[in-house]
């Protein structure tokens, strides 16, 4: 992938050089935001499978979009708030399974927790099915 910078340039006194006061590395996850009133850099990474799948499907099909959040410099709050819907969307999704799921409700009755823990993987990994369709390739 690449790092996508903004079009608009401050000066790094320290470098004595213009520098993006946003950039975004698609393949280590990271936000690098210049700030000119301290001349320092903040960077945010994130770590998640779905802001990771999220970034590679919509740099390979819609570049614009991402320029267009980093000239903006909105790309960290862009990709925390998706972060943010899509875990709790997994969670709801799970809690609403686990209420009616007659197996895994039957194994937290018998004290199987070996079997409803294993059930319960597998309603994270159903949900995450669900909303890498829904919420992340889109």
């Amino acid at each position: 992938m690449s790092i996508i910078k903004s079009k608009n340039k401050v000066l790094d006194e320290n470098r004595k050089k213009s520098v993006p006061v946003c950039k975004f590395d698609t393949d280590s996850l990271t936000v690098t935001i210049f700030k000119a009133d301290t001349q320092t850099e903040e960077h945010y990474t994130f770590y998640s499978d779905y802001i990771r799948y999220h970034v590679h499907y919509v740099a390979a099909k819609y570049k614009e979009r991402f320029q267009r959040h980093v000239d903006n410099g909105t790309i960290y709050k862009y990709l925390s708030d998706l972060e943010a819907k899509v875990i709790e969307t997994e969670n709801r999704q799970v809690e609403r399974w686990k209420k009616y799921d007659k197996e895994y409700l039957a194994a937290v009755e018998r004290g199987d927790k070996r079997k409803a823990n294993g059930l319960l993987s597998c309603l994270h990994y159903m949900a995450r099915e669900i909303i890498l369709d829904c919420m992340i390739y889109v």
